[in-house]
């Protein structure tokens, strides 16, 4: 067998996951000598030309990708990280060991979380609550199911009389709810939505969102479905979409996956599928709109982090919702661009290690995690 064909054969069983003890070993060895740069490039940039629906079955398999900031890319070597089975780039003049610093106190990743206040304002924890009903209330049946869905049901015929739930996640937690229309929604962390228990005897199911969400409306053309939102409004008949809204960040995005949506602002544009619409917070407030990436807008739905190109301080917004971390800088870093995904499955330091470049160094205290020089 030639050289190379071997190399093709070790990198495609290591991205399967089916390299044997001693395989790993050897595949170690040739990356740190830079023997598979080539086989790994090659697999990089045939992922890249997958079609939308190999994309998203590849998201599904959470297999992660590479992950390097582009800025040092010419200068980069391979390393396995042996805790999470993933591949990623970084400096040959770093030493990991010396940009981490961590307490013995690691921090777990987010997971199912939220809370539910009732229309007397009542809160119940989904998080602790146990599977079954949890509430009834205006003809309607709140109940949580054993997948840790919050579901509703209509339990009377009569039921007219309309009362707002909210349900809330905190930074580092997500959640699904099933509405009573049948609509499914995702809320990622740090988000929150208020829907009315009942659609019936209404001209429109209105819903509020703060925060990002993934949408997939139950279809019914005699009353639209739509989203407000702090600037803009959706409009809807029965589609899949994803918004996001968080105010911390500069732009507010709706995504369109399936279907057909009106987004109303300062100006009024219809979507189709694979587009996405952006509207600056500090701008004119027009919308404009242009191709969407939907495997970077699906990523969190998925359990990655999906970063193309962002810079150090988009990245640190994501990792703080998700791991309920407060980010302090010591270092003021705009030129890295990161390209590649990360588990959202795996405790901040290792998302760390992943991250570390370039002599940034990472600590953690507590809740509190510190970049600097």
């Amino acid at each position: 067998m030639e050289e190379n064909n071997f190399y093709e054969i070790l990198v495609e069983r290591y991205l399967k996951k089916q390299l044997t003890d001693q395989e790993l070993e050897l595949f170690a060895e040739l990356l740190s000598k830079g023997k598979l740069d080539g086989q790994l490039f090659k697999a990089w940039n045939v992922d890249a030309e997958l079609t939308e629906a190999d994309e998203q079955d590849f998201n599904r398999s959470q297999q992660p990708r590479f992950l390097w900031p582009k800025a040092v890319a010419a200068a980069v070597f391979l390393m396995v990280l042996s805790v999470g089975g993933y591949l990623y780039f970084q400096n040959k003049s770093a030493n990991t060991e010396n940009q981490l610093a961590v307490n013995t106190h690691d921090v777990d990743p987010g997971g199912n979380k939220a809370t539910l206040t009732l229309a007397d304002g009542s809160k119940i924890s989904l998080t602790d609550a146990n599977d079954g009903e949890l509430a009834k209330q205006s003809g309607v049946k709140i109940s949580k199911s054993k997948n840790g869905e919050l579901v509703y049901s209509v339990t009377a015929s009569d039921a007219t009389s309309v009362a707002y739930n909210t349900i809330s996640t905190p930074k580092g937690g997500v959640y699904q709810v099933n509405l009573p229309d049948g609509t499914k929604v995702w809320l990622n962390a740090a988000s929150s939505i208020k829907f009315p228990t009942t659609f019936a005897h209404v001209s429109q199911r209105k819903v509020e969102l703060e925060g990002e969400a993934y949408f997939e409306v139950a279809k019914n053309k005699k009353v639209p479905f739509v989203v407000s939102t702090s600037g803009q409004q959706v409009q809807v008949l029965g589609t899949h979409f994803n918004i996001s809204s968080y105010t911390d960040e500069g732009e507010l995005k709706t995504t369109l996956l399936e279907g057909r949506v009106k987004v109303i602002a300062a100006n009024t544009i219809v979507l189709k599928p694979g587009q996405q619409s952006n509207l600056k917070r500090n701008g004119s407030g027009d919308l404009k709109v242009n191709t969407a990436n939907i495997a970077q807008v699906m990523a969190w739905k998925n359990g990655f982090f999906h970063f193309e190109k962002e810079n150090l301080h988009e990245v640190m917004r994501q990792l703080s919702r998700w791991y309920d971390i407060e980010v302090v800088y010591e270092v003021d870093r705009h030129d890295d661009e990161f390209v590649g995904d990360i588990p959202r499955g795996i405790k901040l330091s290792e998302a760390l290690k992943i991250l570390s470049f370039e002599g940034t160094q990472f600590r953690i205290e507590g809740r509190k995690l510190i970049v600097k020089k």
